[in-house]
């Protein structure tokens, strides 16, 4: 009898822990790019890069983010939205709201 109970608690256990395994694979990282300019980031899924955002999204031209905060703050909206099967675009009234610098430029 002994014997069965540990034979389920061992079976439990590694189910549990692939469980625990497969959901990690899943998991997105965020790696802070430097670019000539500042900072740009990227969303790594699986050891891949799976987004690539060099720029500031939103904004025209090719403006890098000013530090690392700033992309690292607009990356985990990024991931965030990911996560609850939203469409990861960022809005010009989301990076306002995170405070995100930027230059307005104007049509020529």
């Amino acid at each position: 009898m002994k014997m069965i109970k540990t034979f389920w608690k061992l079976f439990l256990s590694a189910g549990l822990l692939l469980i625990s395994c497969q959901k990690k694979n899943n998991e997105l990282d965020i790696k802070i790019t430097q670019q000539a300019n500042g900072f740009g980031y990227q969303i790594i899924k699986n050891k891949k890069v799976f987004i690539n955002q060099p720029f500031i999204p939103a904004v025209q031209g090719e403006q890098s983010f000013r530090d690392s905060l700033q992309a690292r703050k607009t990356a985990n909206l990024v991931v965030e939205k990911i996560g609850k099967a939203s469409f990861p675009r960022i809005s010009v009234d989301e990076l306002d709201s995170m405070k995100i610098e930027y230059e307005i430029r104007k049509f020529q």
